[in-house]
């Protein structure tokens, strides 16, 4: 049954590689594009859209010549606003402001305003504080700003339309003003005046393709993804070697909006390719573009460019730390990854200012050496990880690596002893514990832990499914159909609870068209998984329907060429006569995974010596 879902890795290098967000490096990331904003917890609404430069600090006083009413009241409104009664300090720092001229307080007032979420008071007082000091660009910048938070776009271009023009650099106003207007309350509104504000600037010969692609991040975050795709290919075509360009327009095409995402890397690709033709010597384009290929399966091809661009920088950490990525998952590469994660360590310590994590290498490292039965070797990596973001997963793969050393319980004490800091770490070490004890073959005390989990967590998804299947080891088939029915209900695309069901009534040879039509919605959810094609093909055998069996289980091993599916395909051959195709296949098995208990009990059942 361990084929319906293979035990979900919490470390995955790889998935991280492929990640469409990752196809633009941090180094080469547009700062034009949608910038994070911080949250609304610590940042209030109208700050969100003005960004008003006020250093400031909050809460401290205005450093004016203080009389002794003065002094009250300015004591006064600071009192109320410890208390929380912002509309009362805003009131008292104004009205002063105006008293006095002060434009001091008339800052004083803005920032209150501000603070308090107050956009249209936020307004007059920074309009009082540009009166009062007219020269001073924030006095400008915060009126621009507020201008925008209160919808008032007309009056706000000329502002800004003034700051871009007596700005030593256009561009990087612009792409200030655009990283504003992306959080204005009317993000097409802001888009439009953005547009507005760059047309003076968008065909210059000298800065046209960075107005243009300024322009591509303001689309992208209204929400205006062809327009943002458009403006992108513009820059690059009014500037031909524009590499942030070409990353950004092959990034925006990567993510469609509701559309295919395979048509939408494929253009992004495309792209890539022929501006790399252009231009062979653009490493972040290269980068990008061989994440591209692992994002779209073509491994040894992405594989290729990282090496491409590692014959040029040997000392490039990206290309060394995806190309020792890629080559862990390809087991004939095995000893190439084991080289290439030390030579990113070795990078790494004549680089401490590098600032990367070596954590994910050391997980790797031991991963390899694991999966080489080089226990010792692997627990000498694990205690490298230090106390980050990693720690979790390395107790947990210490846990299991003292598992297949027969020390069970010293693997369950480190568990035990593992810190954790949410719900999701609490599950990933409770699941830790049940895998530690079903390889062990203890199926009982795995059941056991798995249901104190759920006691506790009785939501939860990865809990219901493990301890479904560990019911399902005990002949507890009412448990096991409960847990996947309430996933079910939870999850209603979990494709692997429709397939873990199905699977169990065909393998047991019960309830045969119910579970059909379970591996058939399975299916449906996930057309190209290969341990659900497997289920399918195996339902058809039951059903005897040997040719569409065949035609199913051929197409699960060519995706999971494992001894789970060989054993079913086999048995398929078997029945059809073809019994030395078979037992080729099984013996090719035998030797690659002679502890498989599928191609154990299969053999054992036919009667089958190899």
């Amino acid at each position: 049954m361990a084929h319906a879902m293979a035990w979900s890795r919490r470390f995955s290098a790889l998935a991280a590689l492929a990640s469409a967000a990752t196809i633009v490096g941090c180094a080469s990331a547009p700062a034009t594009g949608p910038q994070p904003a911080r949250s609304a917890e610590t940042q209030p609404a109208a700050a969100q859209v003005a960004e008003p430069s006020l250093p400031k600090p909050a809460g401290a006083p205005p450093d004016v010549n203080l009389t002794g009413p003065l002094l009250f009241q300015i004591m006064a409104a600071e009192v109320a606003l410890q208390r929380g009664d912002t509309g009362a300090a805003f009131a008292t720092y104004l009205s002063v402001a105006r008293a006095t001229r002060d434009a001091r307080l008339a800052r004083r007032a803005t920032e209150i305003a501000i603070g308090g979420r107050a956009a249209p008071q936020a307004l007059e007082a920074a309009q009082l504080w540009r009166e009062l000091d007219p020269t001073s660009a924030d006095a400008a910048q915060a009126v621009a700003a507020l201008l925008v938070a209160n919808g008032k776009y007309d009056e706000a271009a000329t502002a800004l339309a003034a700051q871009i023009k007596a700005a030593a650099d256009p561009v990087a106003e612009l792409g200030r003003i655009q990283r504003s207007l992306a959080r204005a309350p009317d993000r097409a509104a802001g888009f439009a005046l953005l547009e507005k504000l760059a047309q003076p600037y968008r065909d210059d010969p000298q800065i046209g393709a960075d107005v243009r692609l300024t322009l591509a991040g303001g689309a992208h975050a209204a929400g205006l993804a062809p327009r943002a795709i458009e403006l992108a290919q513009s820059a690059l075509a009014l500037r031909p070697d524009f590499e942030r360009a070409a990353l950004t327009a092959a990034q925006l095409m990567a993510r469609p909006e509701g559309k295919d995402e395979a048509a939408g890397r494929a253009r992004a690709l495309q792209l890539l390719r022929d501006f790399l033709a252009r231009n062979p010597k653009a490493v972040e384009a290269r980068m990008g573009y061989a994440r591209l290929l692992v994002a779209d399966a073509k491994y040894d091809e992405a594989r290729a460019q990282f090496a491409q661009v590692l014959r040029a920088d040997e000392r490039n950490l990206d290309a060394l730390y995806a190309l020792a990525v890629l080559s862990l998952e390809t087991p004939a590469l095995r000893a190439d990854a084991r080289v290439l994660f030390e030579r990113y360590l070795k990078l790494l310590e004549e680089n401490p200012g590098a600032e990367r994590d070596p954590d994910p290498a050391y997980l790797n490292l031991a991963r390899i050496a694991e999966e080489e039965k080089r226990y010792a070797e692997a627990l000498r990596w694990l205690d490298r990880v230090g106390g980050g973001e990693q720690y979790v997963n390395a107790r947990v793969r210490r846990a299991l690596v003292l598992g297949k050393m027969k020390r069970v319980e010293e693997g369950r004490k480190v568990l035990a002893e593992t810190p954790v800091a949410s719900n999701e770490e609490r599950t990933q070490v409770v699941l830790a514990e049940a895998q530690l004890l079903r390889e062990a073959k203890r199926y009982r005390d795995a059941f056991d832990v798995l249901a104190q989990g759920l006691a506790r967590a009785p939501d939860d998804a990865g809990l219901l499914y493990d301890a479904a299947m560990a019911a399902e080891r005990l002949d507890k088939l009412d448990v096991m159909e409960s847990h996947l029915r309430q996933l079910i209900k939870l999850r209603p695309d979990n494709a692997h609870a429709y397939n873990a069901l199905g699977y169990t009534f065909a393998d047991r040879n019960i309830r045969l068209q119910e579970a059909r039509e379970l591996i058939e919605k399975a299916l449906s959810l996930a057309p190209d998984d290969g341990y659900i094609l497997d289920s399918m093909g195996w339902v058809h055998f039951r059903l005897g329907d040997l040719p569409r069996a065949r035609e199913y289980l051929e197409r699960a091993y060519k995706l999971k060429p494992e001894a789970e599916v060989a054993a079913h395909l086999g048995e398929v051959m078997w029945a059809q006569g073809e019994r030395e195709s078979a037992r080729r296949l099984w013996r090719e098995y035998q030797k690659k995974e002679p502890d498989n208990e599928t191609l154990k009990a299969t053999l054992v059942r036919l009667k089958v010596k190899l």
